[in-house]
């Protein structure tokens, strides 16, 4: 047999309303009469949990992640952009590197061969 329930009040008076009616009543027992909610996270949540999902990824320290944090406010940014650049800065010094690599090693025997080194 199921116990009678409070029904849940319709407008609150208070914020201490809801906080003292849901203090002394559980969710589960309203489950059923719960709507959803649609809920869009502001710009600078999202932006911190993009960060936090980057720095998790990443596989940093929360020493490594307090440390990003720090330095991307005092350059006025937030730590995703600040890993964004130092990414893109790191692939502008190494590419060309890469590059020559590459052209090193695709020519072809026979014409190093001629090469004279010297």
């Amino acid at each position: 047999m199921q116990e009678s329930k409070d029904k849940i009040p319709k407008n609150f008076k208070s914020v201490e309303d809801v906080r003292d009616f849901w203090d002394s009543h559980s969710g589960a027992d309203y489950w059923d009469e719960m709507e959803d909610a649609d809920m869009e996270p502001s710009p600078a949540l999202r932006s911190k949990l993009e960060a936090k999902r980057i720095y998790n990824l990443l596989g940093l320290s929360e020493k490594q992640m307090s440390g990003i944090e720090a330095e991307a406010k005092s350059e006025n940014t937030d730590g995703r952009q600040l890993i964004y650049r130092w990414i893109s800065e790191h692939i502008k010094i190494v590419s060309p590197i890469r590059k020559e690599r590459v052209i090193r090693s695709s020519v072809s025997p026979q014409y190093k061969k001629g090469i004279k080194h010297g």
